[in-house]
């Protein structure tokens, strides 16, 4: 069954009256029906989505401008104000072909500015609120074009597909899932085998990691291996802000290209579009050569890593973009709370051709002036005594580091950690959780309450998966104050993996990510110290009702018709 709509994020908006605050993710339709047996287990079956209809000339929809679709969709949305799912199929044979005509983004801009709109819209400062307006036609464009509804676009696989053939993948192991007490199959070598052929990434001996807690320490590493850098300096990341974070990294690259460095920055298109233009305009007019990441044939996917590598020797990843919420740097600006790792060693080799092989692959399908990455890495010494591996994800394949983190899951005996800013399991994510319970595996889980998550929207997802964790056996953790950003897991003292990876849909679906894996104990022990110190202090949730879930129809659209994009 195909799934609908993009009348559903503008419905959620428009029905947005009494709700809180929200922020916006990439577009794409919910599509989950009941999902195949997993791993002996079974998730339970999300909202169905109404068949898509077949839009085209002769269906009554005909308009001649923009101004038109805007009065239309004014005018039945008021008619319907009180149960607005009752006008889906007259929003949606109008927003389809408003699409197809060009006229989408104009109408629905227009439309949410006019004064009738105004009493739908949630109370946002101004800035906001046009940011949102603005945002509004790609989501809706992006939303119709992933379930095949835009002729000649190809829509995304269903869950219960992609469900079905990774578990065909994790099922094909010569390791059976093993109850806790069992040695750990994260000491097995051929297990680890396994793991390596599933995320496309081989673990090398002979590397150092540093874990830089919060801003002021991976800000300050970052500094460091910038200003000793003699031949390259190398960045990927979603956003790179107009702020004291952003001029002052801006600053220390100008520096070092004046020095003769080679200095290469990629940024995340669309998001370059309204964040750091001044930042970005800076680096270009100083000679820098800077890469705004987009795929013609997958508009709506977008640059999530984050990866600095300088002289192919020293590398950072993590959670943290240019920015004074991830720095700390402005006195008066959020401190959110996020983890980066510093690594060396031969596998900062992948990440150089991780680099590498996205500039290069940017550079050519923009037509960029742009100089190539070299071809060959420079060689690494072993550095210290660590197996790390280097996975990075694309939307347009199969999702390497959602398969991995579902492997160790399957191969984990004892002890599960998942500190992650926006958890929202997929359904193979959910029952691999359930299947290492009843197994006798203790699973934490941290991550942002509704007091301190930064986007909204996803909030009620958020808690309404936790309520499934809790409901299976899992131990559930909520930060309080200001925003979790972190995103790293841990396995049996045996396993870590930290990243840009967020446990939600979006992950998978739209955004290219990458997460470093470490398979050594004293490594992992000490990213669980971190993991048990920000449990500490957060609020442990014993019972569902301490999740304060909003009670809200707004829930049920977003499972129904937005579940991808969260």
């Amino acid at each position: 069954m195909k799934a609908l709509t993009g009348v559903s994020i503008i419905m959620f908006l428009l029905s947005s009256v009494s709700a809180a605050q929200f922020d916006f993710a990439a577009p794409n339709p919910v599509e989950l029906e009941s999902i195949t047996d997993f791993a002996g287990l079974k998730a339970q079956p999300a909202e169905q989505t109404p068949e898509p209809l077949e839009i085209s000339d002769e269906t009554g929809v005909n308009y001649e401008n923009a101004e038109s679709v805007k009065e239309d969709l004014i005018k039945i949305i008021i008619a319907n104000k009180d149960s607005i799912e009752k006008a889906e199929t007259a929003l949606i044979k109008i927003f389809a072909y408003a699409h197809s005509k060009g006229m989408l983004e104009p109408a629905v801009v227009a439309m949410l500015n006019d004064p009738r709109m105004q009493k739908f819209l949630p109370p946002l400062p101004e800035a906001k609120r046009q940011d949102y307006i603005r945002k509004f036609p790609t989501m809706i464009a992006a939303q119709l074009e992933g379930t095949s509804y835009v002729p000649g676009v190809e829509g995304f696989e269903s869950w219960e597909s992609m469900a079905q053939r990774h578990a065909a993948i994790i099922n094909s192991s010569k390791f059976s899932a093993r109850p806790a007490g069992q040695p750990s199959l994260l000491s097995e070598r051929g297990f680890i085998s396994e793991l390596e052929k599933i995320s496309g990434a081989e673990f090398r001996n002979g590397n150092t990691v540093k874990y830089l807690v919060d801003g002021p320490a991976s800000f300050a590493e970052r500094e460091n291996i910038i200003k000793k850098a003699k031949h390259s300096v190398y960045m990927m990341v979603w956003a790179f802000y107009d702020d004291i974070t952003g001029e002052t990294t801006t600053d220390l690259f100008i520096a070092k290209k004046k020095q003769g460095v080679d200095v290469k920055v990629m940024v995340d298109g669309n998001i370059a579009n309204f964040i750091g233009m001044n930042s970005l305009k800076k680096l270009t007019d100083a000679g820098i050569e800077v890469v705004r990441f987009s795929d013609p044939a997958r508009k709506y996917d977008g640059m999530h890593a984050k990866l600095l590598v300088t002289d192919g020797e020293h590398a950072i990843t993590g959670g943290m973009n240019i920015g004074d919420k991830y720095s700390h740097m402005n006195p008066s600006g959020h401190k959110w709370r996020d983890t980066d790792v510093l690594f060396s060693g031969p596998v900062v080799r992948d990440a150089f051709k991780i680099f590498r092989n996205s500039w290069n692959e940017q550079v050519t399908k923009q037509g960029l002036p742009y100089a190539p990455v070299k071809d060959n890495p420079p060689v690494v010494l072993p550095k210290g005594a660590v197996k790390a591996s280097l996975v990075y994800q694309r939307p347009d394949k199969d999702p390497l580091i959602h398969l991995s983190i579902l492997k160790v899951i399957y191969g984990a005996t004892k002890r599960i950690n998942i500190e992650n800013a926006y958890f929202i399991a997929v359904p193979s994510i959910k029952t691999a959780l359930i299947d290492a319970v009843s197994r006798g595996v203790e699973v934490n889980i941290l991550t942002n309450s509704s007091e301190s998550c930064n986007e909204p929207i996803i909030t009620a997802p958020i808690l309404e998966s936790l309520a499934e964790m809790i409901t299976a056996g899992v131990n559930v953790y909520v930060k309080t104050g200001e925003t979790l950003h972190s995103k790293f897991l841990t396995a049996d003292s045996a396993f870590a993996a930290l990243g840009s990876y967020n446990f939600h849909p979006k992950g998978i679906r739209y955004e290219r990510e990458i997460t470093l894996n470490i398979l050594d104990k004293q490594a992992t022990d000490e990213l669980d110290g971190i993991f048990y110190k920000d449990a500490g202090q957060a609020k442990k949730i014993t019972k569902i009702e301490e999740l304060g879930i909003p009670k809200s129809p707004l829930n049920f659209l977003v499972r129904r018709y937005m579940y991808n994009q969260l």
